[in-house]
Order: C-alpha cells, then structure tokens, then sequence
C-alpha cells in the first residue's frame, strides 16, 4: 500500500510541475480542446441490479477505495454474463492485454518487453478462450510459439468466406529488425494451426489484416506482407514481403506546431522526397487492404493519412510495384488508435467517419494538463473526423469522461485513475450506432454517436479494484473490443481481471434501436449485474509492475 502512495504522491508532483510549465505557454500549445470542447454527455438507463458510479463520471474515488465499494466494481446498462481469470496451462492471470477474435473465440495477448529481446516468462503467450458458452468461457490453450511469447499489443485476426486468420507477433519498440510474427488457421477457432513464423526484417509493434485476409500491415515502420501464399494448393509457397510503405508515402517530416491543433493542415510543400520517420501507431485497411487510414503519435508525428495503396500492391513477377501509392489526404491529428464507421441520419443520409484517438498511459494522465502532451501526460479521448470527402478530412467532435475535465484535476490525482482510451471499436463500420471505448482505469465505456457533433455515453463496466482487502488494485482495459450482434454481447478483456462478456441491458437497446439478438442468450447467470459474485485468481497481482506495458515508454526522451 505505502509503495502505491508514494507512486501517486510522485505522479502528483509530476503533473503539477508539468502544468506550472505548461501554464504560460502559447494558446496553441495549450490548446487541447481545438473544436470547442470535448463532449461528456450521459444518457443512461440503469438496471435495477447495477452498480452505478458514486462520483464523476469515469472516477473510482478514493473514498470508495478505502471503503471496499470499489471492489464491487461499477456497472451500468451492461450486466455480467460470463468471466474468465486466463490462468490455466501455467499461464499467469495478470498482464492481459489487446485482445483479437473469430468465430466463438478470443485471442488475448500477454506481456511484452518495450526495449530489446524479450525474455518471456514460461507462463506468458497469447490465451486462446472458448466463448461458445458465453457464461462459461474457457481458456482452453496457450499459443507460445515465437511470435506469440511476447506479443503484448500485436495481434489481429479476421474471417472471411474462405479462410479464417489469426496473426501474433512480437511487440518491439526499438530500431532493428527480424521480428517473428506467427500465422495461423483459425478455421477451427479453439484449436489454432501454425502456418507459418514469418520474421519481418524491420520491428514491428502493431498488427491488422487486410477484411480478405490478403494483406498484414506492421506498423513503426509501416510495412506489408502478402499472406495469399499460405492458402494456395502449394506447400512449397509463403508469405511474401512486400516492403516499407514509409518509404514510398510521401508525407510532411513533421505536423505543424511542434504541437499543431487537430484542425490545422499539415503544410503542403510535400514531395515525393519527404517522408515521415513514423506515419502509423496503428494501419486501419479497407477490405480489399488497398486503401489505409493511419495515425501517427507524439507531437512532432501527429499527422492523420488516408492513402491509396492498391498501385503499389500490384506486383509483377520479380514483385515490382506497379506504382507510387497516393496521399488522398493529410492533416494534423493523432490515432493510436483507427477505427472507421458509417453513420445514418433519419432520412438514411450517410456519412462517413475516422474514429481515432491518442494514448496517455504514463503516471500524469490528468485532465488538468493539455492533451498535446499525450502521450507522456494529460489525457486521451477519442475524436470523430468526417471523412465522407476523403480528400477534405474534418474534426467533428471529441467525446470522453467528466473526471478528465480540467476541472476535475484535484478529484483524478487524489484518485490515481487513469481514464485515457487506448483502443476503441464500433458495433458495425457499415451500419454504426456506437463505440466501445477502453478507458483503462474508468473499464469499459459505450458511447451512441448517432448524432457525431454529440457523442453520450450511454453504459459502461468497470471491474475497479481487483485486489479484495487493504491495498488498491484498480484494473485497466486497454485492449479492442468485440460486439456480438446475434447475442447483444460485448468481449473485453482487462490487464488484471481476466476475460469478460457482457451484455446489453434491454433498456439500452431500445435506447439504441438495436434488433433483437437473434440468438438465445443466458441473463446473469450468476454473481449480480454487476462484478459483485466474480473472484479473479489474482496470486500474482501485487507484484505486477505495469511498466513494462507501456508501448511508447521509448519515445519519451524524443520529446
């Protein structure tokens, strides 16, 4: 406990220097908020058996630490309806991170080394969890093999007609190559099979499948490889590496600034040999993986691209592009996070949007510091861009939680919550009604952006301190998160608590003129609504040091 309280005391220390620093600077490096603040509406309907918030919205206050409510965990508008703690084949429970699905199956990664080789412990690797029993999901196995010991962030998988994907690789932070990245068939989801341990020549950190299941994209630098190969009649055939887009995408070396507002243009004195050193934390492709969305970090790299690749995808026989790939745009603005959707109005008008955001994992991420500072400081909340004119890119709104309103900066430190969003994901990209956001120590977070200039939030589920007794262990989800349509439940997974679905209070889908599931479900089949009934195995919890986790801890010095 005193080791907890010293952290805090020292990250308090930190935010308010930061900020006595920050506090004379110009209004464009202090100007976190560039369209006119960011949205903290609620809209919610509670069940009878929840367990709402007894503060600010996004906050486990310290009263409800020292009293024990936290341990309850807090819900509202989604119920529990199965759990599972991801310690079964030696694995250890705690560590959890991004998580990756197909079919009834989760894919939930472990730890990770931020610099150099990592030295995984014998229990870490990617947890494979059986969900076709949604109140009793099963981890079944453990994937070790050399692209999936250290994995942390870089996972992906997608289904398609044909062939179903899981790809793992090792997390890197550093300059250098000859990263492993495991492909496998998923066909039968429980039981992954190896297809190939491809070594990518250049580090790797984050990973995302083409919808066809044609392309992977690792990210710092951005590359490519063509998994066709794998699913050929040939056995003699692999994956083929297709090269660094960084190299061939011509972009500004630096957004405007150093800390340019998200509505600023990048300069557009661009040539065709000027490149970013780091144009992508996380590459969002089209189905046919022959358009990216991508997001850069840090102020000196937060420019937002929207880039046509499908010329430079276009190999002949010696795999020679068959041209440049083409910036359709390029703006200031960040995405460690990319996500697009597609929203309807009444009168079935459709636009089209970039749903993005930075990180802020480190110890001051308090409202009460400007967001440009993320993300070493202040906190992160998604943005929606309207991206129906690709080529014009416009920042609609900002939307997140009370207790990171600058406001609120003395409850947050007296707190330690860390309310940040580090990945996020919609109910559907074609048809979108809401965003799933994980808000680290504030769980689970659903918001309705069906009118995009005012996001609400409208439930969320925060396991909060998972460590029973005298010392505070509040739990963070930071992972992408999966909706079921056919069941009304939502899979997440938490650093700490381990695997977790739930489900949609009916109340709130007809909040949210969602169908009817059409597949029978169970309702709350043990424990309360909320997280009240689970029991976590949390053996190792109390040594768990969360820095290791931190996937742009390298990046500091930079700044």
């Amino acid at each position: 406990m005193s080791g907890r309280r010293t952290r805090r005391v020292a990250s308090v220390a930190v935010a308010i220097a930061l900020f006595a620093a920050f506090a004379a600077t110009s209004d464009a490096a202090a100007d976190n908020v560039p369209v006119g603040g960011v949205v903290t509406e609620q809209a919610y309907l509670c069940g009878a058996a929840d367990l709402p918030e007894t503060g600010i919205q996004g906050d486990v206050p310290r009263a409800d630490q020292t009293s024990g409510r936290a341990e309850r965990g807090y819900n509202c508008g989604l119920a529990l309806v199965g759990h599972a703690t991801l310690d079964a084949d030696g694995r250890e429970p705690t560590g959890n991170a991004n998580m990756a699905w197909s079919g009834d199956c989760a894919y939930v990664a472990g730890p990770g080394a931020v610099f150099g080789n990592p030295s995984p412990a014998p229990g870490d690797g990617v947890a494979v969890v059986d969900v076709s029993d949604p109140a009793n999901p099963q981890h079944v196995r453990t994937l070790r093999n050399p692209g999936s010991t250290a994995a942390l962030e870089t996972l992906h998988a997608v289904q398609t007609r044909n062939r179903a994907v899981l790809v793992v690789g090792q997390y890197g932070n550093q300059a250098g190559g000859d990263k492993p990245m495991d492909v496998y068939d998923v066909s039968d989801c429980a039981t992954p099979r190896l297809l190939q341990t491809f070594r990518w020549p250049e580090n790797i950190h984050n990973l995302t499948i083409s919808g066809n299941g044609r392309y992977v994209f690792a990210t710092q630098p951005l590359q490519a490889v063509n998994i066709d190969p794998l699913f050929d009649a040939n056995p003699a055939t692999g994956i083929v590496y297709l090269g660094n887009l960084e190299n061939a995408i011509a972009s500004a070396p630096f957004a405007t600034g150093p800390s340019g507002d998200l509505d600023d243009a990048v300069p557009t004195a661009v040539t065709d040999e000027t490149h970013s050193f780091y144009l992508s934390h996380e590459a969002w492709p089209t189905r046919d993986g022959t358009k990216l969305y991508l997001g850069g970090q840090l102020p000196t790299w937060e420019t937002f691209t929207i880039v046509d690749i499908a010329l430079w995808l276009t190999r002949d026989a010696l795999n020679r592009p068959s041209g440049a790939p083409r910036v359709i745009s390029q703006r200031s603005g960040r995405g460690h996070s990319v996500r697009t959707a597609t929203v309807r109005d009444a009168t079935n008008h459709t636009r089209r949007f970039a749903l993005h955001s930075e990180e802020s994992v480190f110890g001051p991420a308090y409202g009460c510091l400007p967001e440009t500072l993320n993300p070493v400081a202040g906190a992160a909340q998604p943005w929606l861009t309207d991206i129906t004119d690709e080529a014009n890119p416009a920042l609609v709104s900002q939307f997140g939680l009370e207790i990171n309103d600058p406001e609120n900066c003395p409850a947050q430190m007296d707190s330690g919550v860390n309310a940040s969003v580090h990945y996020h994901d919609v109910d559907n990209a074609d048809d979108t009604t809401f965003v799933m956001a994980s808000m680290w120590n504030a769980g689970l977070r659903v918001f309705d952006i069906r009118h995009p200039e005012t996001p609400r939030e409208v439930a969320y589920f925060n396991p909060a301190d998972v460590a029973p007794g005298p010392t505070t262990t509040l739990d963070h989800a930071w992972g992408h998160v999966r909706y079921v349509p056919e069941t009304g439940h939502i899979w997440f997974a938490t650093a700490e608590g381990g695997f977790w679905v739930v489900e949609i209070e009916p109340q709130v889908r007809a909040q949210l003129d969602l169908d009817a599931p059409s597949r029978d479900r169970p309702r709350h089949p043990r424990g309360r609504a909320g997280t009240e009934g689970v029991e976590p195995n949390l053996a190792a919890v109390l040594a768990l040091d969360v820095t290791q986790y931190y996937c742009t801890l390298g990046t500091v010095n930079a700044l």
